[in-house]
């Protein structure tokens, strides 16, 4: 929860600043709410398999298709673990220190050895929890779940409980303590740096905007995929993916509704907006000297400095980021166990550590390649990857397996499959359900699509995601035609392999 709504605002409303916040979680919701929930809920209890979308795509389309898709799909959670360690330190470490009156300390862990080696640490961790079995996973997850929302719930009761004038009076008395810009100033002054940069703070909403913040917003919604990739593993897979998924999408759209109206009640439209600017940007606006950023657990830290409390708030962002992190080694190893049992990879992609039902060989080759990322990022700088991974997932992974759905009721090559699948009889005037919630899907897809493609002052870095995605799909259609070779060889013809599901 908590560092996606720092994305959603920071990062969308940063650079889509006349966004609204409300309006954007409610159609993010909604059409989260019936495309997500249908199409990964559908497939899922239909091909109840460990691999998530690369089962779906190659049963449905074809196998080329689901091997390209899937190996975008396997880059991009080794990129969310090189993106999303360093996280938990900065801003995660980095914040919590501020906020504890421990500047020195901050300035210490946000330095590249520093981000490099607590990056690994957090890493490690993270597959610690996934290593030893879904069991231990669940354990965990209640224990990071309960106090990662505690914390997020606690910054929205701050927010709450808080007038407008008593948060003006809370920032215009740090800005006495600190010698900083007022309410009054820091907005005057934010306007002008924005005008001086060739753009206008918006005094009001409007659409435009408002589609654009839903890119950064799809990080609340559209990760409730996951558990596709456990599939295989989790009791009545027809009822409990499908029912899981729209929990996935409600739950952070309630969390982020509520935090966009007490934000706007309580700190103002235009005042977010100007503060959502100068932590994306990293402009630091002349006369500011807060010892922390903009984001909106800073403005909760402006209003108390509770040491209990901002530890809590600060807290919540770094145990979520952690369990992001852990996430990826949920998804990674299974995607290569997917390929596995089809032969699409070397023999020990199948193998299970029978102690512990899980694949440890491709956990412990996702740490490896994680370690490298990590590397990369922490010694060359800090990188705009977390939005080029939010493209690749809405080209390769999202729209690709939408298709699939729209199409599996027709597909020859699923018909099987279809007929035996839960879901065949539901239709709503003829039409099967699943490709009405792929129609949801593709609409949220492309408002997505376009809303990244066009993002202000980030041209250049959306046409080189695509040049990436590109890369990366010609791999792994390589790696495709390379395994059929190499199976044709000892005598096995894979494409009877992609007629049925795999074992689980």
């Amino acid at each position: 929860l908590t560092p996606s709504m720092w994305v959603m605002i920071s990062l969308g409303l940063g650079v889509y600043t006349g966004g609204n916040l409300i309006i954007a979680t409610l159609l993010s919701a909604l059409l989260c709410g019936i495309g997500f929930s249908l199409v990964w809920g559908i497939l899922g209890g239909s091909m109840p398999r460990s691999g998530g979308e690369y089962i779906y795509n190659s049963r449905i389309l074809h196998p080329i298709i689901g091997i390209a898709e899937s190996f975008g799909n396997a880059f991009v959670w080794i990129m969310w673990i090189y993106v999303l360690a360093p996280w938990t330190i900065d801003p995660g470490l980095v914040m919590m220190f501020q906020f504890l009156g421990m500047p020195e300390a901050a300035e210490f862990v946000a330095t590249p050895i520093a981000v490099f080696l607590i990056s690994s640490v957090v890493s490690l961790i993270a597959m610690l929890f996934v290593v030893f079995g879904v069991k231990v996973f669940a354990s965990v997850q209640k224990v990071i779940m309960a106090f990662g929302i505690v914390g997020c719930t606690i910054i929205l009761l701050v927010l709450t409980f808080t007038s407008r004038e008593a948060f003006v009076q809370a920032w215009d008395n740090l800005a006495v303590q600190y010698g900083s810009l007022n309410y009054e100033q820091f907005l005057v002054t934010a306007k002008s740096t924005i005008e001086a940069a060739g753009d206008v703070l918006p005094s009001t909403w409007n659409w435009f905007d408002t589609l654009g913040v839903m890119v950064a917003g799809s990080w609340l919604f559209a990760y409730s995929y996951c558990i596709t990739f456990i599939a295989g593993e989790v009791k009545r897979p027809d009822k409990t993916i499908i029912l899981a998924n729209l929990s996935a999408v409600l739950v952070p759209a309630v969390f982020m509704l509520w935090l966009a109206i007490v934000l706007y009640r309580t700190v103002g439209f235009e005042f977010l907006s100007a503060t959502a600017w100068m932590d994306n940007s990293g402009e630091v606006l002349a006369g500011y000297t807060f010892p922390w950023s903009t984001h909106f657990v800073g403005l909760a830290a402006v209003i108390t400095q509770n040491k209990f409390i901002v530890f809590m708030m600060a807290l919540s962002f770094i145990l979520f980021n952690l369990w992001w992190v852990a996430l990826s080694y949920l998804a990674f190893p299974r995607i290569l166990f997917a390929w596995g049992m089809d032969r699409m990879g070397p023999k020990w992609f199948a193998d299970i550590d029978f102690r512990w039902a899980s694949p440890v060989k491709n956990h412990i080759l996702c740490f490896i390649l994680g370690e490298i990322g990590i590397a990369l990022y922490a010694f060359r700088g800090n990188p705009m990857e977390g939005l080029s991974v939010t493209g690749l997932e809405i080209v390769s992974v999202f729209g690709v397996t939408a298709i699939a759905a729209a199409w599996f009721p027709f597909s020859k090559r699923a018909r099987q499959i279809w007929d035996s699948s839960p879901y065949r009889s539901w239709k709503i005037l003829g039409i099967p359900v699943v490709t009405i919630g792929a129609f949801f899907n593709l609409v949220y897809l492309a408002i997505l699509f376009y809303f990244f493609i066009v993002m202000p002052d980030l041209e250049g870095m959306a046409i080189g995601s695509l040049i990436l995605y590109g890369a990366i799909w010609a791999l792994g259609i390589l790696w495709y035609f390379y395994w059929k070779w190499r199976n044709r060889k000892v005598g096995v013809n894979i494409d009877m392999t992609y007629g049925e599901l795999p074992p689980d």
